[in-house]
């Protein structure tokens, strides 16, 4: 009975500094809630526990997604963006240069239905921020 007690405590102090260490790596918050620490998250704002990264650019890829109608120009395509684009429907920045075609995503100068055919299929994209600080990534591609 001794031994057994004596091993299941031994045992137990093995096990319990990596119980200690499971879990989401230090270095700040987690604001995706993916088990990632912000620090070593190849993207912060969404959700992605395998941290896949095919291009291998530090942005991972959920946040690596193409987007040509952020009219707010945040970064990500979602609500704001299309409100921008509602108010902006029918503006011709040909015919009217003092118009306003932020939401102008096909680049024909005229926010109209392809605009928001363009918004729609982009809706939720986003172009980072990754919280790695990799000296060869493009800023401009992945945002910190």
């Amino acid at each position: 009975m001794k031994v057994s007690l004596l091993a299941m405590s031994f045992g137990f102090l093995l096990v319990l500094p990596l119980a200690a260490s499971a879990g989401p790596l230090s270095g700040g918050g987690d604001s995706d809630s993916d088990g990632i620490a912000d620090a070593f998250d190849n993207c912060t704002n969404v959700s992605n526990a395998d941290q896949a990264d095919a291009d291998h650019d530090a942005c991972g890829d959920p946040c690596d997604a193409s987007i040509t109608c952020d009219a707010t120009n945040d970064g990500v395509v979602g609500g704001p963006d299309f409100v921008i684009l509602q108010g902006e429907l029918g503006n011709n920045c040909t015919a009217n240069p003092s118009l306003s075609c932020t939401a102008d995503c096909d680049g024909d100068t005229i926010v109209g239905g392809p605009d928001f055919v363009i918004l729609q299929s982009e809706l939720g994209n986003s172009v980072g921020p990754s919280g790695i600080t990799n000296p060869s990534r493009d800023l401009e591609q992945c945002p910190l």
